[in-house]
């Protein structure tokens, strides 16, 4: 029968036979460089994993109205502002401050500069809502529904 300390020097004499080689192995291909490609991807996919969550945990900390629902305010009070023409004068300038203001917090949430909170007025006030909405479409915001018959 073996003892206890047999027991444990076998087992340290059986894990340097065995570990001794791999570590060697380990340490020369490390030194030559042939894990430098799985290492690069590894740290890439811990970096994709940490932004993934500081982006995860910055859409739970958000504050304010979330861009789709303004997006499709945006879209009804544009519809709104088209059609008022009928309507009075106060309802039409309702319906354009209403716009303007929907139009301004988009901007701010996208980064996007507008001088829609000056006292511009007219037609100058016009061109730069003009200005805006093209501004918004080129960063991906759809304001127009392309579905029936216009051009993608």
């Amino acid at each position: 029968m073996a003892d206890a300390y047999q027991v444990v020097l076998g087992m340290i004499a059986v894990s340097i036979i065995v570990l001794v080689p791999i570590g060697f192995v380990v340490a020369y291909d490390a030194l030559a460089g042939r894990w430098d490609t799985q290492l690069k991807a590894l740290k890439d996919r811990a970096a994709d994993g940490a932004e993934r969550r500081r982006n995860l945990r910055a859409l739970r900390q958000q504050q304010g109205a979330p861009l789709e629902r303004l997006v499709n305010d945006l879209r009804r009070l544009r519809q709104a502002v088209a059609t008022d023409e009928h309507r009075s004068a106060a309802h039409q300038l309702g319906n354009r401050l209403a716009y303007d203001r929907v139009l301004m917090q988009i901007c701010t949430m996208l980064d996007i500069e507008h001088e829609l909170d000056t006292e511009v007025s007219g037609i100058d006030r016009d061109i730069e809502r003009f200005r805006v909405e093209a501004d918004l479409e080129r960063a991906g915001v759809a304001l127009t529904d392309r579905r029936y018959g216009q051009a993608a």
